[in-house]
């Protein structure tokens, strides 16, 4: 091989120096054939071959490397002791040919390569072997085993949600040995040599007299085998699918059937899985098409109609579903108009306008009884909602304004005048742009057409300072601040860029309405306190005919969007990631585990079920807390607007209703304020139940000693015991001392408030049926509700058991409350009693009494929180977090509603330091709720969660 041609060299290489001929010279290789190449393969492997077999010590020097330079090749024929030639051999000297130029050729070079590519580590077993490298590390396992998979991944998703190919069956025998008075006799070493079968070897025959009885036995149960093996076995699904589907022969026309039909079928696609929408609507259209065609009687039910309206929807051209609507229509009933007030909201072509051409619409089908009034009460809530969603928060404002002012402030000489003249007159108050109710100096509509008024400017101060030097930021927090807190409409006057937030009375007037009972017009009123962020448990209960067609969650539940309620439910970043045990001095102990408050920030039962002002301890050496408001639930709202809407909608002295939760807001900012109030409420009118708040507001504050003075002087000075009212004292009293530990002082309290004085036996007999006769006579479920109360409290004072309690409760819970709202009220003063005497007293009780009647509550009442914070209570230290986590998710048959929802995701982070462990969970759960329209709520949620 010629030697390169360089420019800028000379044409030979005589410049450089010769080398001793000491040194290894590199020869030119020539070129060889490819018979000649794979010739030296193989005698490099046959060499390889060779070297293992060789001593230890001739291998010693040998390098594990593969070298393609044939440098370190030796081909010394002439030498008989070299026939078999080593192959490799250790350079310890370096080759001053790498710093020779030209004296080095690229073949000449060695290349190294990692051992089996880099699998196996230096020092550490060949029974160990890298699985994978990292930037920060490498993952090590068994040799022999394949790499598992974790729980993210495709794969091991598909095998969890494959059905079950084999089924455990049950057999008749439970146990492998007899049951005899109610006692396994298990084998024993003493007993080996008597036999329970003993008694054959004296009645045994000599002549095999039962041998053809035998062989029969044999043969039938060959023969029951052999049956047993051609017999179909169902899995449980087929099994339950067969006794619904014999349940919907046996009654066609039970609705109740057919949804748990279709709940049965809907559970094998699950909510995350491809498509799933679009299946579960074709199988909803066709089980409910068939419910329909069964019997006649299942076209009027309107929870069948309304999910096969929904399902419908994502299957049906829209001329087919409009067809379907105006079918449903004729059927009537508030439910389907809401329904289709929603479908029409979903699918507004025309905006906001079509919204209100629809609730006009409604409006006018609607009848004036109590229960179309309420009707409309719900429908002029949710057509606020979609304004205020839309952007237009001024309006929806002042759609609560002027209906107020029609409703509260109406002059005395236009009552029972049509209503057109009635807006008539109101427009010409609106566009004189006085004051209107929420605003500072309002007097009133009345006052206005009287005079007695006094000309307050109402204008709109902007105090807000941001500070950030990014123009995005500050015009999204002034966009925000204003949605939150500039939701009143301006004036013309008025300095300001946006002309939709100056409302014309031309803007609201089609969707005032006329309302004269006096339970709408209290509807009302919570409706606008539920619409500024105060939100009140239960009220939309209310409004709702029916509690199994109740989806008024999917977008009354605006205040769970809030900063402050998204900040309790996602744990900080330090209880996150908290470690679960530390070492002291080299041993490593278990850190005590922390919990959270169980009464969580989302609060939700029934109405009336737990009183704005009512107090919950749920610990030893905790205090009294309010149950409804508490400080998170005001925290960033505007309390100088909504002190002005409590006080300008009051209706008079006798509104004690209204005081309550006035009262209320003012404890959960600060509770002497609500003290203050409280005086001042006292001085207007000595009522029973402003009495009792006052002493509910010193329990709150932890004054006993104050709380009991009012009560001494409230109840002796009422010797009466049949005012109203005093059923409430009562309880407040007894059980205020019972909780704080004076069991003699509550049992004198009970006593007295059955109108028995002294003590013993007999006293006691004459107070359980003075307590009968008052539960009796009471005609208000509430008052009634504390004479119960009393009755089982003097059984746990008696008795000094809680089974007799029980007892009490369980009588009105299988008789007069088996269902509505009253059964859910008593239900949860039962679990608060038995869990205050067995957990907050520390009373002698199995912790299976309150968690056997919690789990039974919650399938009856899945959404209601006193009842989930109970529950948790109760798991508290139990180490068996499986029946937590089997609340989260998809799990029952009933379908959940959004507070629930929102609840499971504050459960993941209950426990400190397990949010890490639960939030793929929480996300799974998410993500298959945003999927339904119901749960809209859940992605701001479910987005918020993804950014932590």
């Amino acid at each position: 091989m010629s030697a390169p041609s360089f420019s800028s060299f000379p044409p030979s290489f005589s410049s450089f120096p010769d080398l001793d001929t000491g040194h290894s010279t590199p020869s030119l290789a020539q070129p060889t054939k490819k018979g000649s190449r794979d010739k030296d393969k193989r005698e490099r492997r046959k060499g390889k071959s060779k070297d293992k077999k060789r001593s230890p010590a001739s291998t010693a020097d040998t390098l594990d490397c593969n070298s393609e330079s044939s440098r370190y090749l030796e081909h010394d024929t002439s030498s008989a002791s070299n026939k078999t030639s080593r192959f490799y051999y250790s350079d310890r000297k370096g080759d001053l040919y790498n710093i020779q130029y030209g004296g080095l050729h690229a073949g000449d070079i060695p290349k190294y390569h990692i051992i089996d590519r880099g699998r196996y580590i230096l020092g550490l077993s060949r029974s160990w072997t890298v699985k994978r490298r990292g930037g920060k590390g490498i993952e090590v396992g068994p040799t022999d085993r394949r790499k598992l998979r974790s729980l993210t991944d495709s794969h091991a998703r598909a095998l969890l949600l494959a059905p079950p190919t084999r089924r455990v069956l049950q057999y008749e025998d439970t146990y492998k040995h007899p049951e005899v008075d109610g006692f396994l006799h298990l084998p024993s070493s003493r007993s080996q040599g008597i036999t329970s079968e003993s008694y054959r070897s004296i009645t045994a025959s000599k002549d095999g007299a039962d041998s053809d009885s035998d062989a029969s036995d044999a043969s039938d149960a060959a023969s029951n085998d052999e049956s047993s093996s051609d017999e179909i076995i169902l899995t449980s699904y087929q099994e339950k699918l067969k006794n619904v589907e014999e349940a919907i022969a046996d009654e066609p026309g039970s609705t109740d059937n057919w949804l748990q039909l279709l709940s049965h079928t809907l559970s094998t696609i699950p909510l995350s899985s491809k498509n799933a929408t679009k299946a579960r609507s074709e199988i909803t259209v066709s089980i409910i098409a068939r419910a329909f065609a069964a019997d006649i009687r299942n076209g009027f039910s309107k929870v069948l109609r309304i999910r096969y309206l929904r399902a419908g929807e994502e299957v049906w051209a829209g001329s087919k579903v409009r067809a379907e609507w105006e079918e449903a229509l004729k059927i009537g009933g508030v439910e389907i108009w809401m329904e289709w007030l929603e479908w029409r909201i979903r699918h507004a072509a025309k905006g906001v306008d079509g919204v209100v051409e629809d609730i006009i619409r409604m409006f006018g089908v609607l009848g004036q009884s109590e229960q179309d009034e309420l009707a409309k009460v719900r429908a002029f809530w949710r057509v606020v909602v979609v304004f205020q969603r839309a952007g237009y928060v001024e309006r929806a404002t002042a759609l609560f304004q002027a209906q107020a002012e029609l409703l509260f402030e109406i002059p005395q000489a236009l009552h029972g005048q049509p209503h057109e003249t009635q807006l008539e007159h109101l427009e010409n108050f609106w566009e004189s742009e006085v004051p209107r109710i929420g605003e500072v100096g309002s007097c009133g509509w009345a006052a206005w057409v009287s005079g007695d008024h006094e000309d307050i400017s109402s204008k709109k101060q902007d105090t807000m300072q941001i500070i950030d030097l990014d123009p995005y930021r500050q015009w999204a927090a002034r966009e925000s601040r204003m949605d939150e807190f500039d939701t009143l409409p301006s004036r013309s006057s008025d300095d300001t860029n946006d002309p939709y937030s100056t409302i014309l009375f031309s803007d609201i007037r089609p969707l005032l309405m006329p309302l004269t009972s006096s339970v709408a017009k209290k509807a009302f009123r919570q409706a606008w306190l539920c619409f500024a962020g105060l939100h009140i448990p239960g009220f939309s209960l209310t409004l709702s005919s029916s509690s199994e067609i109740d989806w008024d969650d999917r977008w009354n539940l605006g205040y769970l969007t809030r900063r402050p309620f998204i900040d309790t439910f996602f744990p900080s970043k330090t209880d996150q990631t908290q470690s679960r045990s530390e070492s002291i001095v080299g041993v490593i102990v278990g850190r005590e585990k922390q919990y959270a408050d169980p009464l969580g920030p989302i609060k939700c039962w029934g109405s009336g079920v737990v009183g704005p002002l009512d107090a919950i301890r749920m610990s030893e050496k905790g205090k009294m807390k309010a149950a409804t408001w508490g400080s998170e639930d005001v925290q960033g709202l505007d309390h100088d607007f909504i002190r002005r809407l409590l006080a300008q909608l009051r209706l008079g002295a006798a509104d004690e209703d209204w005081d309550i939760l006035t009262l209320a807001f003012e404890a959960a900012v600060n509770v002497k304020t609500a003290l203050k109030h409280s005086r001042s409420l006292l001085s207007q009118n000595e009522s029973l139940i402003h009495w009792a708040a006052h002493a509910h507001l010193e329990t709150i504050r932890g004054r006993m000693d104050d709380a009991r003075k009012i009560y001494q002087t409230v109840l002796t000075a009422s010797s009466a015991t049949s005012l109203q009212g005093m059923s409430c004292l009562w309880w407040d009293w007894a059980h205020m001392e019972w909780i704080t530990g004076n069991s003699g002082q509550a049992l004198q309290i009970v006593l007295r408030s059955a109108g028995v004085e002294g003590h013993g036996g007999v006293a006691v007999l004459r107070c359980k049926r003075g307590l009968d006769d008052a539960i009796k006579g009471e005609a208000k479920w509430k008052h009634r509700e504390q004479w119960i109360k009393l009755r089982a409290l003097l059984e746990i004072l008696t008795g000094r058991d809680v089974s007799s309690a029980l007892q009490v409760f369980d009588d009105h819970l299988n008789g007069e409350c088996k269902e509505g709202p009253c059964r859910e009220s008593l239900l949860v003063a039962c679990l608060l009693t038995i869990y205050q005497y067995g957990v907050v007293l520390k009373n002698s009780m199995a912790p299976s009494v309150l968690r056997q009647r919690v789990e039974l509550a919650m399938e009856e009442y899945p959404s209601n929180s006193v009842i989930l914070g109970l529950f948790l209570e109760g798991e508290r230290g139990q180490g068996v977090w499986g029946r937590v986590r089997g609340m989260l998710g998809e799990s029952g048959p009933k379908t959940k509603g959004v507070a629930r929802r929102v609840q499971e995701v504050w459960i993941a982070g209950w426990e400190k330091g397990r949010w890490s462990g639960e939030v793929e969970r929480t996300r799974r759960g998410l993500a298959g709720a945003v999927d339904s329209e119901r749960y809209e709520k859940c992605i701001y949620i479910a987005t918020r969660g993804d950014h932590d």
